[in-house]
């Protein structure tokens, strides 16, 4: 039977630890202002972690950040993945990365983007117990990380404690993405100094963490301790001012993020926002327009998809492996056995809500689907 609720009903530390625990094998859905993060458990421990925002799992973006590729080399392996491989993977078959490298960063970085998820006071889940861990099993798109070793899930949520008591001290010095930083004559081996030197002079530390394409805490932990040895300066009152009038990078990826929601473009909406959170996570226009985006959109759909419709298959199931349905496809597909309304489909299925309705858009499109 599946588990599902909101962080009202059950945190998410707590729900890891049942998990773990348990020692659970099955597909973790979680929704945080509309962003989507898939976690798949063999007993108890991830094993894959997925999203539906590009930007937070770009392992390219991360390699150039830490200087391991140039920018020609990630742009030329960028315009050789297509669609079935990711940047990553080029780089490895170039031989400009090794394969072992590449496997640490994307651990590394996944087990930061899982970590980001404890800071959210707001969200929604939904728990699957599956021997083959649902429909995310087999998902070999980008944006889907396959572990070679396992996340322990009990490590995570120990970190994830210890991380949000190191937040209350850190945000008594370091108040907002909007504190201006600038690095102070010294030495050091850290990154986040050195591209403070770097660029010579007093940025806002949500702009340092686009350059540096780390984790918030990461880099707010470093300035943290930077300020404390009296290697970062900080000055509090100051705000990004630029050519935009004053208003800071936030401001403006919300109010790009508005327009394209008037103009129902939803998904390039909810790209730009999530831009805009990763830089500000607690910017309350943008996580009010990213909840009103999910409203509209889902609103929106429930129109061309009503809740009592059943969903159906419109081609034979001997004709869908000619499909290139993606696995997350090939689960809904599975489940439209003309017994389960479009109601019924979204809250029984791990997928979610949201991109239930969405892939259900999809096939009806492709006439895969019909509504009876």
């Amino acid at each position: 039977m599946p588990l599902f609720g909101t962080f009202d009903t059950m945190q998410l530390s707590d729900l890891a630890q049942w998990i773990a625990e348990a020692k659970h094998t099955g597909a973790l859905f979680i929704t945080v202002d509309a962003d989507e993060t898939y976690l798949v458990f063999r007993d108890g421990d991830i094993t894959a972690v997925g999203t539906g925002g590009p930007l937070r799992m770009d392992v390219g973006q991360i390699l150039l950040a830490r200087r391991i590729v140039t920018d020609a080399q990630l742009a030329a392996a960028v315009a050789a993945a297509g669609r079935e491989r990711s940047a990553a993977d080029v780089l490895v078959e170039r031989g400009i990365v090794k394969r072992e490298r590449v496997e640490e960063i994307t651990r590394d970085h996944a087990f930061t983007a899982v970590l980001d998820l404890f800071f959210h006071e707001e969200g929604s889940f939904h728990f699957s117990c599956a021997v083959d861990a649902g429909p995310m099993a087999l998902d070999d798109s980008p944006l889907t990380y396959k572990l070679e070793r396992p996340i322990g899930t009990k490590k995570l949520a120990l970190e994830a404690m210890r991380r949000l008591d190191d937040w209350g001290r850190i945000r008594t010095v370091l108040p907002s993405n909007l504190t201006v930083v600038y690095a102070r004559d010294g030495e050091s081996s850290s990154d986040v100094w050195r591209v403070l030197r770097e660029y010579g002079g007093p940025i806002a530390i949500g702009d340092l963490c686009l350059r540096l394409r780390r984790s918030r805490f990461t880099v707010y932990k470093e300035l943290f301790d930077l300020h404390a040895t009296g290697l970062v300066g900080v000055d509090p009152m100051a705000l990004v001012v630029d050519s935009t009038g004053g208003q800071g990078p936030v401001g403006v990826l919300v109010d790009n993020a508005r327009t394209l929601l008037d103009e129902e473009q939803f998904d390039e909406a909810r790209e730009v926002l999530s831009t805009a959170l990763s830089l500000e996570p607690e910017n309350r226009e943008a996580r009010d327009l990213m909840k009103r985006l999910r409203r509209a959109q889902l609103a929106y759909l429930y129109e061309q998809i009503p809740p009592h419709k059943v969903p159906v298959l419109a081609v034979t199931r001997g004709t869908l492996g000619s499909l290139k349905l993606t696995p997350k496809e090939n689960y809904l597909v599975s489940r439209l056995d003309g017994k389960w309304d479009v109601a019924t489909l979204v809250v029984a299925t791990p997928l979610g809500e949201l991109e239930t309705l969405r892939m259900l858009k999809k096939l009806l499109h492709a006439q895969i689907a019909r509504l009876r």
